[in-house]
């Protein structure tokens, strides 16, 4: 329902509706599958989100017990979980059912939001539940990795500390990393984050082991404070489930637990990497995907996977239409999600063989992930082509805008991707090097001349140092072996101080220098944050002969998902042609017309009147006369007899 407000038109018009929107959503919140309860007693998959709550109630109850034992100390840490197997009574089986229970609610986390995107179930206006189910799944996984370090085994150091590097490679994001380079220096977003993570200048030890124990408690306690407001305030019932599946869930962890008891390993050894290096299985995808590609890359991908997810909900609203639920007429989703899931399992699957050839997969892959997307969305296509309702095809422009702007995405990735094959350049030199190419024209004669500059000064195929002025690299690494180095590296300073036209832009970045707080104008941030020496070093690649083997080929399986970015927007253009077309022939809607006066009645011949000077007045506004009804005979009555 609308509110008033939202009838109306301008700026609080606008506001109106978007609170409505949200207030809809918000309405629409569904944390552990309470809206579902009747659909749950002939669908076992509509009972995950309170089997969900119940495996967390059942991990937290038993690892308060294990707080008992645990001692959250490098010394003693291995041998306290080793007591509570041995020496503890029912230690074992507690501690195999706490480990399990941490599974199976990854498990039924997983396997909720797959539901949700194969039933669409957030259809209507119920697209944060999705967001709302990969919190629980993330919330999940952290835990059970923050719980896993606690072990002190081989096996969890050593996943925990491959682990703790990745947030490190945030400081060669574009914009936040090498792309403003004294914003690094300043900020040091990964490194801090490390930090906050390990302690101790980044490396595992003590401080770790008592984060990881904090970490670990809050993940459970502070959700579950949350949830419990949440059921208090909407007077929920907390488990709809009956005894039987309760009695049922809670023997299934405890038979895993005794059958398949819980891993103790070795003692970890810090001077001993184990290969390969494996984290708890949750993970095994994430840690192949990372053998594939360069850290940076897959720790960006790492961030973009979940908003991704947040993302689809609204896209297949786009797509398919708010209210379609069928899942063959959203293959789009469908396809998004076979996707998902096979990538998951196979990168684990290969993880755990060690399979993994970094020259000859990844282009597999690539071309796997992006040509199921394509399948979808042609798929797609090909139903709003095919729809014979002309008011229902009208509506698929929209769909049509979407799943354009995903397939030029994709091209425009191709295309990106193809310079990134030649030149072994990643996003952050590569989007520095075309920034100074468009910033080329406003530099004149002096863009040629520090181009030179720095093909004199820098050896080709050198390695340029990250987090590091490029003057003084050029001091530190080369100068002495340049001839007449000073000469021309004081020619560079001197360019850094010329002027350009849109100098002003430049000159409000801060340099976080106190010796000079903000760049001179163009040249000085170029030349000083390397984007100058990416230019000549894309430059240098892409000119066959000039440095090394480059440019290299592109593998031919890539250019199988460059290609078929551009024609999925192709076909989506054609076929909003034809949803444009087709609002064409919608037949108008008839106007309402008003009813038409009722004919009046023939005037009946005007009685003569005498001819007096009212008498044209009054024939003309006199009404017509009705003969009355004539009088039906009266029936004798003995009263009027006696009268």
């Amino acid at each position: 329902m609308h509110s008033p407000a939202a009838k109306k038109d301008g700026f609080w018009g606008s506001v109106a509706k978007v609170t409505d929107w949200l207030n809809t959503r918000i309405k629409n919140i569904d944390i552990f599958d309470e809206h579902y309860q009747n659909e749950a007693k002939t669908n076992p998959f509509y009972a995950l989100g309170p089997i969900f709550y119940l495996v967390w109630f059942i991990t937290m109850a038993t690892g308060l017990i294990l707080i008992m034992w645990y001692i959250p100390s490098k010394a003693v840490a291995f041998d306290s979980i080793l007591d509570i197997q041995t020496k503890v009574p029912w230690g074992n089986l507690m501690r195999g059912v706490h480990k399990y229970g941490a599974d199976a609610m990854i498990i039924a986390a997983t396997m909720r939001v797959f539901r949700m995107f194969l039933n669409a179930d957030y259809k209507p206006g119920k697209e944060l539940n999705i967001a709302i189910g990969l919190v629980m799944l993330l919330l999940s996984m952290y835990s059970g990795l923050s719980g896993y370090l606690l072990i002190w085994n081989q096996r969890a150091f050593w996943a925990t500390k491959v682990f703790a590097t990745f947030p490190t490679y945030m400081d060669q994001f574009p914009v936040m990393g090498d792309y403003y380079e004294p914003l690094v220096k300043s900020l040091h977003l990964g490194w801090n984050t490390a930090e906050v993570l390990l302690g101790a200048g980044g490396s595992i030890t003590q401080e770790t082991i008592t984060r990881f124990f904090s970490l670990h408690l809050a993940f459970s306690l502070i959700p579950l404070i949350l949830v419990e407001i949440y059921f208090y305030n909407n007077n929920y019932k907390r488990i709809p489930l009956n005894w039987l599946k309760r009695i049922v869930v809670s023997m299934m962890l405890v038979i895993t637990a005794i059958v398949l008891p819980a891993a103790q390993g070795r003692r970890s050894d810090p001077d001993v990497t184990p290969l390969p290096i494996l984290s708890d299985w949750y993970f095994l995808g994430l840690y192949q995907m990372y053998k594939y590609l360069e850290p940076v890359v897959a720790t960006e991908i790492t961030m973009v996977i979940p908003i991704s997810v947040i993302l689809l909900p609204f896209l297949d609203t786009y797509i398919s239409g708010p209210g379609e639920k069928a899942l063959m007429k959203r293959p789009f989703i469908l396809m998004m999600t076979i996707m998902g899931g096979l990538t998951w399992i196979i990168f684990s699957l290969l993880i755990i063989a060690n399979i993994a050839n970094i020259h000859s997969d990844p282009p597999f892959w690539r071309a796997f992930m992006y040509l199921l997307i394509d399948v979808g969305i042609i798929w797609q296509l090909v139903l709003l082509w095919q729809q014979s309702d002309m008011k229902e095809k009208a509506k698929g422009v929209s769909a049509c805008v979407v799943m354009g702007l995903i397939g030029a995405t994709q091209a425009f990735w191709g295309w990106v991707f193809y310079y990134m094959a030649k030149t072994e350049m990643f996003m952050s030199p590569l989007s520095q090097a075309g920034t100074y190419l468009l910033c080329r024209p406003f530099m004149g004669k002096d863009a040629q001349a520090t181009e030179d500059l720095i093909q004199a000064l820098v050896p080709k195929g050198a390695q340029m140092p990250y987090n590091t002025d490029f003057i003084v690299a050029v001091q530190t690494r080369w100068l002495p072996k340049v001839q007449n180095g000073e000469a021309l590296l004081n020619q560079l300073k001197e360019i850094q101080t010329h002027k350009s036209p849109i100098d002003f832009i430049y000159q409000l970045i801060p340099t976080f220098n106190n010796d000079q707080p903000m760049y001179k104008g163009m040249m000085d941030f170029m030349i000083s944050n390397k984007w100058a020496w990416d230019y000549v070093t894309f430059q240098n690649r892409m000119t066959k002969g000039v440095e090394a083997h480059y440019p290299l080929p592109v593998p031919e399986v890539d250019w199988w998902w460059m290609i078929a970015g551009a024609i999925t927007t192709v076909a989506a253009i054609v076929v909003g042609i034809e949803c444009q077309k087709a609002k064409a022939l919608i037949p108008a809607k008839p106007v309402p017309q008003a009813p038409a006066a009722p004919a009046a009645k023939p005037a009946a011949p005007a009685t003569p009147v005498a001819k007096t000077e009212a008498a044209p007045e009054t024939q003309a506004t006199e009404a017509p006369k009705v003969d009355a009804p004539k009088e039906a005979p009266k029936a004798d009555s003995s009263e009027e007899k006696k009268d």
